[in-house]
């Protein structure tokens, strides 16, 4: 039901935090900043989430973060012209205005676009396990470069969006493959994205700057591409009518939690990378949309081996330094955390792309098995178990904030995902690959650590 006007009329005086109430008070994505009925701005949703991710004081004036120049439509306008105007700029809230800029209605692109795509997905529920045209984004990454090898086995025809930071060497394994397209580009490019989405069903997003210490180094950057590329993905993912989008977010939006976790259990982020991951949560669920079936994953702490390979995660760098120098040290230790194959992430993407949008739909999943659940004590004693030559020191002085035990009961209730792969699988994997190969001996090169990695 469209919320009444005068209940997204907001007075210049009003804060943002003002502003935010209305949103989720009338079902919206945004509120009008009107002095005297006449329109001075505009307030979105995406606005607000980003002053929260710089900290900015929400009690400070809505102009602060309002857009002055705002996409508006006359009242003298025909209804289909209207709604061309709508669909074609793509923008989610449109005020309408007469000849003396005063506010007399509004228009929710969503509204307009579930009419638009109702024929369009009407009796459309199929399995989703052949040919379908799925974008990657970041799909040349530490988890997407599995990922695209994987969907392509399926028969699947995918495209890649990366700005291929770290080279092409992590995607020449498929490089040849007739089902892969590659487009070179920035997530944050509008233009891009548009371009990336031609002809695609189903989007599945990786592209982000991974983990605590890449996100510290510019927080501006960060905020851009982990929450204002996401917003504006989803955004035309709507415009576009996308069939399903596989979001990755992160276990570590839980931070500091001394008791076992769940979907619902309160986030409590502890690092802008966190905090980006809850506010893009937000932009993909609040959308309103009957046709837009969005999943977010909230993985736990991945390991194992990749063709875009890492070892600034916890078990392949354990794994590694322990197998080449034969000691490893241990930061506190009684931190709990979950882990997760790169192979079991795969598979669990793949097991959301094939479940019925029904059961997925504007569902939050945490992707692991509750299993691989650990403290990082114990990920030592496997360690010592498999090369019994390390020696383990625990710098107790020295710890980590984050301590998460994560239930992953819904994902296998759900749609009946387990992992396939252990910690100690990944363990044994690193060191057969070293001992037999003569591989990763180079591990402390920076091309196996993230800065700033889109992937």
């Amino acid at each position: 039901m469209k919320s009444n006007l005068s209940n997204l009329i907001l007075n210049h005086n009003a804060t943002i935090r003002q502003s935010m109430k209305a949103i989720q008070e009338n079902g919206v994505r945004g509120v009008f900043i009107c002095e005297e009925g006449e329109l001075l701005g505009i307030v979105m949703d995406s606005d607000i989430r980003r002053a929260i991710l710089k900290n900015v004081n929400l009690d400070v004036s809505v102009k602060t973060v309002m857009k002055t120049n705002p996409f508006v439509i006359s009242d003298k306008l025909s209804k289909i012209d209207t709604v061309n105007a709508i669909i074609s700029s793509g923008k989610l809230l449109v005020p309408v205005i007469n000849q003396n800029n005063i506010v007399t209605d509004y228009h929710n692109l969503n509204d307009i676009l579930n009419d638009f795509y109702a024929i369009k997905n009407e009796s459309k529920e199929k399995s989703y396990c052949k040919n379908k045209n799925i974008l990657v984004i970041g799909g040349a990454g530490y988890i997407g470069s599995v990922l695209i090898s994987k969907l392509v086995s399926l028969n699947h025809n995918v495209r890649v969006l990366d700005l291929l930071l770290y080279g092409k060497d992590n995607i020449k394994h498929i490089s040849q493959e007739r089902r892969v397209e590659f487009i070179r580009g920035d997530c944050r490019d509008q233009k891009v994205i548009q371009k990336a989405l031609e002809n695609i069903e189903i989007v599945i997003h990786l592209g982000e700057i991974v983990g605590d210490p890449a996100c510290t180094i510019n927080e501006v950057f960060t905020i851009d591409v982990n929450y204002s590329a996401t917003q504006m993905i989803v955004d035309q993912c709507i415009r576009l009518g996308i069939e399903k989008f596989i979001f990755a977010s992160s276990c570590s939006v839980y931070g500091q939690n001394d008791n076992e976790v769940n979907e619902l259990s309160h986030p409590n982020p502890v690092s802008l990378y966190a905090r980006c991951k809850i506010e893009s949560e937000h932009a993909i669920l609040d959308h309103h949309s009957n046709f837009f079936s969005p999943t977010v994953l909230r993985l736990a702490t991945v390991h194992g081996k990749s063709f875009r390979q890492r070892f600034d995660l916890v078990i392949n760098f354990f794994a590694i330094k322990a197998i080449i120098e034969k000691k490893i040290q241990i930061f506190g230790g009684k931190q709990w955390r979950p882990f997760i194959s790169v192979h079991d992430i795969c598979k669990g993407i793949i097991d959301i792309l094939n479940s019925s949008k029904s059961v997925v739909r504007n569902q939050i999943y945490n992707l692991g098995d509750s299993r691989e659940n650990y403290t990082l004590n114990e990920v030592g004693s496997f360690i010592k178990e498999i090369i019994d030559d390390v020696e383990i020191e625990i710098l107790s002085d020295k710890n980590d904030n984050r301590n998460y035990k994560v239930n992953f009961d819904k994902i296998k209730n759900d749609i009946g995902f387990t992992a396939d792969y252990t910690i100690k699988d990944t363990i044994i994997d690193f060191y057969e690959t070293y001992r037999t190969e003569h591989k990763f001996s180079d591990y402390l090169q920076s091309k196996y650590y993230n800065k700033f990695c889109l992937t």
